[in-house]
């Protein structure tokens, strides 16, 4: 039996190391930024309506193109994908801190340059999950998943205190300095990684390129709509979404900040606390998964998540929030952040994983992307509403019944065959059979 040096037993292998640094740095940088750039807003207008409207300008393009981001993702060299968009969030990036630097930063200069910074993400995202199964064993996938989400955690929590921090000390040029930074290290990390080399099938055997690029798209879509389980995981994703993603890009900002009147540092330590949840649940996830049915731990952590929203709703209100001492405020949504990170992990590591095995590699990166496209579409409507809803009525009512919807959309999971299916390979398998009979 081969013996494994720290740093493999930690991470994997060689190049998911690099990947995981990569990621890890320019993560930080992004968790800078996405605070730098809220209170910006914010500073500027006092207006929930413009900062979901910013939100939704910088979600369209995933809702666009992610679909055809994912055939891309088949098509062309995930390595080139990967290493090539970091660089230009890069420079994107720090455009914004140097325009701010000179005092010419306005509203439309940031929507545009957030919404070039999203069209970048939206190509390496599926690249990034096409490629992660050819970098381990599969026997490893969950290892493999729970530290991108340990990754993504420990960012979380890091990003908004060393963003305050720098906003304290460097203003929003620090930050958006920090970030652009972030992610020319992170592109340098990434290409001293050896991507696998990709099984393409036949896409590129005869044909044009445009009518490759629509043959292989038709071919994602086919493969994807004719699985039940996939169907439903986007009925459900959708409406979950819908929910539930403006509640803390747009609702909760505008509570702590315009409501409680949290300094910047005491809203990033709030919302550290979901990340911190992540945390616990990449080193609960494993024993989870081997514990309870995967299907079992997604329709639990949603119906539980609904409830400690509804939570949240009680401590928005008025007569308890200007009750109750600061302090004992912030722990109690703390607390709430902190069990809603934790499931959070529950539901999402289990069905990656599941993806990721039973999703042939020259179809993955088309899955990915269709998925992440069809579960994001309705968001730009969610967050630019949530904005008119946050300025025109009740931030308590805007959660007690996210969370109440949240609730019941888990109890529908729970009772649905066909997410139950998903979650049994080997019909994913004959599934897949069936296709290329």
């Amino acid at each position: 039996m081969e013996k494994k040096t720290l740093g493999q037993r930690l991470f994997i292998n060689r190049d998911f190391a690099l990947l995981f640094w990569g990621r890890l740095v320019s993560q930080v940088g992004d968790g800078v930024h996405y605070l730098a750039l809220t209170w910006l807003v914010l500073d500027l207008t006092g207006s929930g309506t413009a900062l979901g409207t910013l939100l939704l300008a910088s979600s369209v393009p995933m809702v666009v193109l992610a679909p055809f981001s994912g055939v891309l993702a088949d098509l062309w060299d995930r390595k080139t994908i990967v290493v090539s968009m970091d660089v230009v969030r890069g420079v994107v990036i720090l455009v914004m801190a140097f325009i701010y630097k000179a005092g010419y930063l306005t509203l439309p200069i940031v929507y545009g340059l957030t919404v070039t910074s999203s069209l970048c993400g939206v190509l390496f995202g599926p690249a990034i999950s096409a490629a992660v199964p050819g970098l381990v064993k599969k026997e490893e996938l969950v290892k493999a998943n729970s530290l991108n989400s340990f990754s993504r955690a420990a960012t979380q929590i890091l990003g908004p205190v060393i963003g305050a921090f720098i906003l304290g000390f460097a203003g929003y040029y620090g930050a958006f300095l920090v970030n652009g930074t972030a992610f020319l290290l992170s592109a340098l990390s990434e290409m001293f990684i050896r991507f696998p080399e990709q099984k393409r099938g036949e896409m590129r055997t005869q044909g044009r390129p445009g009518s490759q690029f629509t043959r292989s798209f038709a071919e994602g879509f086919r493969y994807m709509w004719q699985h039940a389980g996939l169907r439903a995981l986007i009925f459900f994703g959708l409406a979950l979404n819908f929910v539930s993603a403006p509640l803390f890009n747009v609702a909760l900002p505008f509570f702590g900040k315009e409501m409680l009147g949290l300094e910047a540092q005491q809203y990033g330590n709030l919302q550290a606390m979901f990340p911190v949840g992540f945390l616990l649940g990449t080193f609960l996830v494993g024993y989870m998964v081997k514990r309870f049915r995967k299907e079992a731990l997604l329709a639990c952590g949603i119906i539980l998540q609904g409830a400690l929203v509804v939570v949240m709703g009680f401590f928005a209100l008025p007569a308890v929030y200007s009750s109750l001492a600061l302090i004992w405020l912030l722990a109690a949504l703390s607390g709430a952040l902190l069990l809603m990170g934790v499931l959070n992990i529950f539901v999402n590591v289990p069905i990656q994983v599941t993806l990721q095995e039973t999703v042939p590699d020259h179809y993955r990166g088309r899955v990915f992307g269709l998925l992440d496209s069809m579960l994001q579409m309705l968001v730009p409507v969610s967050m630019g509403l949530s904005g008119f809803l946050v300025d025109t009525f009740s931030v308590a009512g805007l959660f007690a019944v996210a969370g109440v919807i949240t609730s019941a959309l888990g109890v529908a999971i729970a009772l649905s065959r066909t997410i139950r299916q998903l979650y049994q390979p080997a019909e994913a398998v004959q599934g897949e059979a069936a296709l290329d009979a």
